[in-house]
């Protein structure tokens, strides 16, 4: 017979078993240890959620032994504990509880400081699921991405309902943590799964069985984590049909092993074939009652049915008696399990992650404890697109007594009560202070009694919701998410369907997919000029920076002077690096009260960030770094009648005086909230509109159906190429390189020298004390230049040409390029090949900006 070996014991493992069932069947019932006090931890939830049964297996920490499948010649260890699980000396810290209350780390280690670090070897050693396989050999998983129209994360009922209906309206992929159905024990849910699992297939959905959704990203993008694979997902519309968790009960004793949630009790006796024990008493306020007490009588064991409140379980390495407030008052039941279903908690923390409209829910992760017709109604309503309404979601058991609220954590109701009366009232305080919902199950059954806790004591509507849900969901080992690549990333706008659809030529521009023309450069470039275009600018960098030290920040980090930037104006912006070198461009909007709106180029918004938030943190500062780039699109209105054509969209004032030129106001377009930058890049009249970027579509259409009365047409990035090039804007990376500061680019008037600080001030400082031996310059050619090529005075090669075109608003070939000076001398005539070049004042049109003033 197959056999796996646990702590060195020969444990026979049968068809079907999971590492708990097996070791379950061979009499083991402490599986782990607890963080803190180190009490017994046995089999609870059965599904996955809580942490009580985490081992390692074959040298791997962290696994949970109830839904990993064993296998033959397997070694699992139980290593929380010392010197084992079964016998820890460690569980004194149970005994010394009231000496180390609720958030002494804060208090006992604060002085002397030399004590922490001492202390921290010992909590270190003391604490933790497993050891590192620091030796072990490195596994790459491979990496695919996968676009699809719906991604449904969840395979029951109306998980697979949805996929079967969305299927009808394009590709859809379903998402399931294992098989299909394998640990449901309801025949009539198995029934129902396995017909709409065929109904999906049949319409052409795809279903990755074994696959968890780790987590929810901006886009929205999902990864899933697969056994053998990551799959990062980019849908249109994301359905979380992820269910329910049953509720876990507080009460005195409600840790100790032999303490089951139902469902998980049920498939240890109904799948597995494992007695939960000789004499259970399953204690019931749901439907279900009724199901878990036939499934777990069938296993072979003496059930007690009861409806109540549970009071107390006793005993010492696991229960043996409990106390239940029943209808006809306290009884007293000998039992060696305890079974709750006292209801249910939606598996929600995908939900949870994100608020992006495309993101919806369905079934019981919405209104846990559903029938099954409502599930398939739920998830059918999800996969066609209309409203999921969330319903009743059943009895909650509300912790009235002592008991452990977080399992992973040791948290107990005591803990959150003389947290509550230190002054920490807010959940999302009580969190950090007590620990609770940090742990391996990431609040999965305890963050909303905590939440409950909050809401209980009377807190504020704004400190008592759920805590913060943070990916991943389940915790996924750091090599499986470091793995090869095997496809391109690619980043598309909200905009990209539209921008196929009118014909447009996809190009890369780093990792965004964006419209390199739709099909007429020229006639895309006099619509700029001379009536009105529109482009998709969703790739910006955007960014919200606040906090009373924000303006302290951004004048510390970028060298123009933030204070002089009245509310409702806008300036541009260089970012430097400690050598003073050119690093990003972009705009800064002041928005008052100490609150800016910063926008950066397309490919330097993760480097924005974590420049902006490496220095808040450096100088100690309080100001707050939201990254807003894919959280907003953007679509730039240019040309001479861009303010007529938004004056037909918008009854907000458009005047020059409302919003001048560089500035900024909050407006409304075809009923879309945006905020409007008037901007130069192109050298005409232009207005960014920033946008809630689920609206993006709604507003393009309305753009381009209210543009028509002067024959509109969006442009792309080859005529913005053209278009800027005329008004001499650099391109970072393509006209610069990575040791430029702004005196060779001619951007030395962007940077506030009378500053006394800012980032790259000193090298600045330095650089500009020396002759300047390097320069960007304009230039004119009499023939077609061509983009690289060396430019030569006297046979010598002193540059080359980083940007060019021929231009008919330029009066003629122009282009940018860098030259060396020749004895401290910068040439004023050049050869490119055949084509004579002749260095040229900039910019090239409309060199006083009369046009972009509008």
């Amino acid at each position: 017979m197959p056999s796996l070996r646990l702590d060195g014991r020969r444990i026979d493992v049968r068809d079907g078993d999971t590492i708990a069932a097996a070791a379950y069947r061979a009499g083991i019932r402490t599986f782990s240890r607890s963080l803190k006090a180190h009490r017994r931890r046995g089999l609870y939830c059965g599904t996955g959620d809580c942490a009580n049964c985490l081992v390692t297996v074959d040298g791997l920490p962290g696994e949970r032994a109830c839904v990993t499948p064993a296998r033959d010649g397997m070694k699992v260890d139980r290593e929380t504990g010392w010197p084992s699980t079964d016998r820890d000396l460690l569980a004194i810290n149970d005994r010394l509880h009231r000496l180390m209350p609720v958030g002494f780390y804060y208090k006992v280690f604060a002085r002397p400081r030399w004590l922490w670090p001492i202390a921290e070897r010992v909590i270190r050693r003391a604490t933790g699921t497993g050891t590192l396989p620091l030796k072990a050999p490195a596994r790459r998983m491979a990496t695919r991405f996968v676009r699809v129209r719906t991604l449904v994360i969840g395979g029951g009922v109306a998980g697979l309902a949805a996929a079967a209906t969305a299927a009808a309206d394009g590709s859809v992929l379903v998402a399931e943590e294992r098989e299909l159905g394998a640990r449901i024990t309801d025949p009539a849910a198995r029934e129902t799964i396995a017909r709409l699992a065929a109904e999906a297939r049949a319409a052409g959905a795809e279903v990755l069985e074994g696959h968890t959704a780790i987590g929810i990203y901006e886009g929205p993008a999902t990864a899933v984590l697969g056994r053998d694979e990551l799959v990062e997902v980019e849908a249109e519309r994301v359905i979380v049909a992820t269910g329910a968790v049953e509720a876990h009960g507080v009460f005195p004793g409600n840790d100790l092993p032999g303490v089951w949630l139902g469902r998980g009790a049920a498939v240890m006796a109904a799948i597995h074939g494992v007695p939960i024990g000789d004499r259970v008493v399953i204690v019931a306020n749901t439907d279900e009652g009724q199901h878990l007490a036939d499934a777990i009588r069938a296993g072979g064991s003496d059930v007690a049915l009861v409806a109540g409140r549970v009071l107390e379980a006793r005993g010492s390495r696991e229960v043996s008696s409990v106390s239940v407030l029943t209808p006809e008052g306290r009884r007293a039941f000998a039992c060696d399990a305890l079974v709750l279903s006292l209801g249910w908690a939606p598996r929600d923390t995908l939900l949870r992650m994100t608020a992006e409209p495309e993101v919806v829910g369905a079934g019981d992760v919405t209104s846990p404890g559903r029938s099954l017709a409502d599930a398939e109604a739920s998830g059918r309503a999800a996969g066609r697109g209309d409203p999921v309404e969330p319903a009743d979601a059943g009895p909650w058991p509300v912790a009235e007594q002592d008991g452990y609220v977080c399992v992973c954590e040791d948290v107990s109701m005591h803990d959150l009560e003389h947290a509550w009366s230190e002054g920490w009232t807010s959940s999302e305080i009580l969190k950090r202070y007590t620990t609770a919902t940090m742990g391996p199950c990431q609040g999965a059954l305890c963050s909303r009694h905590l939440a409950e806790h909050a809401r209980a004591k009377g807190a504020a509507p704004a400190a008592r919701g759920r805590t913060t849900a943070r990916p991943p969901v389940r915790a996924p080992r750091l090599g499986d998410l470091t793995g090869a690549v095997h496809e391109q990333v690619e980043r598309r706008t909200a905009l990209h369907e539209r921008h196929v659809a009118a014909g447009a030529r996809i190009d890369h521009s780093g990792v965004w997919l964006r419209p390199g023309t739709y099909g007429d450069v020229d006639g895309e470039i006099r619509a700029v000029r001379e009536r009105v275009s529109v482009m998709d600018v969703s790739t910006l960098g955007k960014f919200l920076v606040a906090g009373r030290e924000a303006r302290m920040l951004l004048d510390r980090v970028f060298p123009l002077d933030v204070g002089s930037i009245a509310p409702g104006r806008a300036r541009y912006l260089l970012a430097l690096d400690e050598a003073g070198y050119v690093m990003d461009d972009g705009l800064l909007a002041a928005l008052g009260d100490d609150t800016f709106y910063l926008t950066s180029t397309s490919g330097g918004a993760d480097r924005m960030e974590a420049w902006l938030r490496n220095w808040t943190d450096r100088l100690e500062l309080h100001a707050h770094v939201l990254n807003q780039t894919a959280q907003l699109g953007a679509i730039n209105v240019a040309g001479p009648h861009a303010r007529d054509l938004l004056a037909t969209l918008s009854e907000d004032d458009l005047s020059r005086a409302a919003i001048p030129y560089p500035g900024h106001a909050e407006i409304t377009v075809a009923g879309v909230p945006c905020r409007a930058i008037a901007v130069g890049f192109v050298g005409e009249l232009s207005y960014e509109l920033h946008h809630p970027r689920g609206r993006s579509i709604e507003l393009w259409d309305a753009l381009l159906d209210a543009g028509a009365a002067w024959d509109i047409r969006p442009h792309g990035l080859d005529a913005l190429d053209v278009l800027r090039l005329e008004k001499s804007h650099v391109y970072l990376a393509q006209d610069t390189m990575p040791d430029d500061h702004p005196a060779k680019l001619g951007l030395d008037w962007a940077v506030a020298t009378h500053k006394d600080e800012f980032v790259g001030k000193r090298a600045l400082e330095r650089m500009n004390a020396l002759p300047l031996e390097r320069r960007l310059v304009g230039l004119r050619f009499d023939g077609p230049p061509q983009r690289g090529y060396p430019l030569a005075a006297d046979g010598v090669i002193v540059g080359r040409i980083t940007s060019c075109t021929v231009s008919s608003a330029a009066g003629g070939p122009v282009g940018l390029g860098w030259l060396r000076a020749i004895d401290g001398t910068f040439p004023s005539v050049l050869r490119a090949g055949d084509v004579t070049a002749t260095v040229s004042p900039t910019p090239f049109y409309d060199p006083e900006g009369v046009r972009l003033r509008g």
